[in-house]
């Protein structure tokens, strides 16, 4: 027997009992005492006659009772009493059997029995006679048992011991189970052997339930073997264990260091042959000696077959590039296209435990010359190496090699190919169509048709004189919805975009997929928007399209939640917050290339807690030019008033003033919200135009809806003939303003962009040839 705390008994329902043993003696010494005294100070001697020793009592007052059948884990208490002295100890004796069956010599002798100044005592009983097998929860379980005899006797002061109270009972409990963890299970057991390699690691772990399965603990020891396998196995183990003894290792202490408690490897102190069957198999045992009795080749069998592995599945993983696996050695690899500037993180992650190996190393390298050489590597193997240094390159082809390692020295080379898209910058402007429309019959001027749209973009772009249609255009409808090529992007030294807001996962347009933002942990691919990188690089970009709702710049918010206003992107990406404890929108284009730090809206889900909004009240009227910003001050041709086209407010048309003007408008830093959140706006934000509101009450009124970025106005791209500009964003499509003043908008852009105008009957002539196009203020 152990003593040691209980584990599934109650208390007692009383306190424990304590002897009276010195308190007894200063009892009987104040006695005497007072005897002496009240006969005075007499020299006499105190004269008597020694009384006789009566025997200590002892009795049991809580445990199992009498014949009771309890859990393996027992507590018993017990009381004494010694009527004419003190108890000095108890002695108690545990013994396998009933008073009837136990053997005599199991309590004679004083060494058979356990002294204890205590009152009770917790005990682990053996338990480990199988008594039958058991279903819960359709789960099978093997139940072991024994009987035993708890005996307590006390002992007094002088020596006279009490009558033996004993109490017989049978502890029981649940065998423990143990489960094959490692190799994984692959494929159903039935169907035939594992393929694992010629040294294979086994790993395991264990549950003992103690007197329910879910009342359980870790198991005591476990034991393994390994044989060669027969379609018989199974059943005969169940049936039949004792014909198995003498294959099973020793027991082994469930946290034994090394190759015995929780793992071993078979193969490489055994002889395995290739192609031939075996069988492993594992057996639990709890502390009250019960042993597994189930085996399942769903739980602790394993049938398997040696062979020589291909390699560890190696998988790597890139933030914006995905993931992709690799078996074996395969020279193809993967190939991506990375914008200059772009820095990759790639980890990864290698798993032999399909054929029962171990991954015993990684080693990577970028540009490896010789993969035999290890000072062409970046590191030697190691099996902490989970990750490459994160990397950036401006040109050329880069190719990462990731190399796993198996304890048999199978390896699995993986190569990634990455083509940073090479900066040509050579022509001046590329407009991107991205808003796709059809030729529909009613036109209320609510939205253009594609040709509309296509021929307002085509006449301003004519007025560059090195403009060509042919090649400078990419349009998105034509292209099935395909992004723009980052190859193409880069040849350009200016990019106009022009988008809408209609958002479908196969269709619309492609701004809302490219601008969205994916931060990390939020999606298993992130998104790669380029844009920010050729920004960086110093390319230029005029961005414009529809504002309302989710459109535009608000598109960086792929969560729905996100989409909410006015929204302080750096703190409200994820919906409207107070204290600013997530920061995730800084990292969004919107925030960090852009400079907005308020997005606003005419028409979109407004907060609660704003001034009361409506679209007769917010919608735009016109807008006016930035009077007061130094970089505007600097800017020459850009109209002081911005009007609507007259066709769009025409009455009766969707855009009449009278139901409410115009809506499709995303408004920046609004300062009535920015006052709120105690924010000033970003250096690099700098108001262009400026919307003068229907009512001039509206909070929107006189905020920004047009502005130039600076982030990056100061970089100039290597190419030859590359100029520092800023960029500019419009937060509504031009298509719906007079088309004057839009020229002159497009022209005063050109020549801060640099890039050669062409002016008067030279482009009217242009235009006229290309797309037929009558005079400005016809169009």
């Amino acid at each position: 027997m152990e003593e040691r705390a209980c584990a599934c008994t109650s208390s007692p329902a009383a306190g424990r009992g304590t002897p009276r043993t010195h308190a007894a003696r200063r009892a009987r010494a104040a006695l005497l005492a007072a005897a002496v005294l009240a006969a005075g100070c007499s020299a006499d001697e105190y004269l008597g006659e020694m009384r006789g020793n009566e025997p200590p009592v002892v009795y049991l007052s809580n445990g199992p009772l009498e014949g009771d059948t309890t859990c393996y884990s027992v507590h018993f208490f017990w009381l004494g009493e010694d009527g004419d002295g003190a108890i000095d100890h108890y002695e108690i004796a545990v013994v396998d059997g009933d008073p009837i069956g136990f053997h005599p010599a199991d309590t004679t002798g004083p060494e058979k029995w356990t002294r204890t100044v205590s009152t009770d005592s917790a005990l682990i009983m053996t338990a480990d006679d199988y008594d039958t097998s058991v279903v819960i929860n359709q789960s099978l379980y093997g139940k072991f048992q024994k009987t035993h005899t708890f005996f307590i006797r006390a002992v007094d002061d002088r020596g006279a011991v009490s009558e033996t109270a004993f109490r017989s009972f049978t502890a029981y409990t649940l065998a423990p189970n143990v489960y094959i963890s490692y190799p994984k299970m692959t494929t159903n057991p039935d169907l035939g052997a594992q393929r694992f390699s010629m040294i294979t690691t086994f790993r395991w772990y264990g549950k003992d339930p103690i007197d329910q399965p879910w009342n359980y603990q870790e198991v005591d020891s476990v034991r393994f073997l390994h044989m060669p396998y027969s379609s018989s196995l199974e059943v005969d183990l169940n049936a039949n264990p004792e014909r198995y003894e003498h294959l099973w290792s020793r027991w082994y202490w469930y946290h034994h260091p090394g190759d015995s408690g929780q793992m071993t490897v078979i193969g490489d102190d055994e002889l395995l042959t290739g192609n031939s069957s075996y069988a492993f198999v594992v057996q639990a045992k709890d502390d009250a000696g019960a042993v597994s009795s189930v085996f399942s080749k769903r739980t602790n069998i394993r049938h398997f077959m040696p062979m020589t592995p291909t390699g560890p599945l190696l998988v790597v993983r890139e933030p914006y590039m995905g993931s992709f696996s690799f078996l074996g050695v395969d020279m193809r690899g993967e190939q991506f296209d990375v914008p200059p500037g772009f820095l990759m993180r790639f980890r990864w992650t290698a798993d032999a435990s399909s054929y029962g190996g171990v991954v015993s190393g990684y080693r990577y390298g970028w540009d490896v010359e010789d993969l035999n050489n290890p000072g062409d590597w970046a590191c030697a193997s190691n099996p902490y190496i989970l990750s490459a240094v994160p990397q950036t390159f401006y040109s050329g082809v880069h190719t990462l090699y990731i190399e796993a390692t198996d304890n048999l020295g199978t390896r699995t080379l993986g190569t990634i190919q990455v083509d940073i898209i090479p900066v040509v910058m050579t022509r001046d402007v590329l407009w991107i169509d991205d808003m796709p429309s059809s030729e529909f019959a009613s036109q209320l001027y609510a939205f253009p048709r594609e040709s509309e749209h296509d021929r307002f973009w085509m006449d301003i772009l004519l007025m560059a004189e090195n403009f060509d249609p042919g090649q400078d255009v990419y349009d998105v409808l034509e292209n099935h919805y395909y992004p723009p090529p980052m190859d193409l992007i880069w040849k350009y030294r200016n990019v106009i975009w022009t988008y809408s807001r209609a958002y479908d996962p196969e269709a619309g347009s492609y701004w809302n997929k490219l601008v969205k933002y994916t931060p990390e942990g939020s999606a298993t691919q992130l998104n790669l928007n380029y844009l920010p990188y050729y920004l960086a690089y110093g390319g230029h970009l005029w961005t414009e399209g529809e504002g309302h709702r989710s459109g535009g710049l608000a598109a960086v918010m792929y969560l729905k939640a996100g989409q909410i206003f006015p929204n302080y992107i750096r703190c409200e990406f994820g919906g409207a917050s107070t204290n600013c404890s997530d920061t995730t929108g800084a990292g969004t284009m919107a925030y960090r290339d852009f400079c907005v730090t308020v997005i606003d809206k005419v028409e979109g889900v407004i907060k609660p807690y704003v001034p009361v909004r409506s679209r007769e009240f917010d919608g735009l009227h016109h807008a006016v030019l930035e009077r007061y910003d130094p970089v505007v001050a600097l800017m020459e041709g850009f109209p002081k008033k911005l009007e609507l086209w007259e066709q769009v407010t025409a009455p009766g048309y969707f855009f009449d003033p009278a139901d409410g003007g115009f809506h499709f408008v995303e408004l920046y830093d609004t300062w009535y919200y920015m006052r709120m959140i105690n924010k000033s706006s970003q250096r690099c934000f700098h108001p262009l135009y400026r919307q003068v509101s229907m009512n001039t009450r509206s909070v929107l009124n006189e905020q920004p809806i047009a502005f130039w970025h600076t982030r990056y106005a100061g970089v100039v791209p290597s190419p030859p003939g590359c100029v520092a500009a800023p960029s500019v964003h419009f937060g509504m499509p031009l298509w719906y303003f007079n088309r004057a003043q839009v020229d002159s908008i497009a022209r005063a852009i050109f020549n801060v962009w640099q890039i050669p105008v062409a002016y008067g009957e030279e482009t009217v002539v242009r235009r006229s040839l290309v797309t037929g196009s009558a005079p400005e203020g016809d169009r």
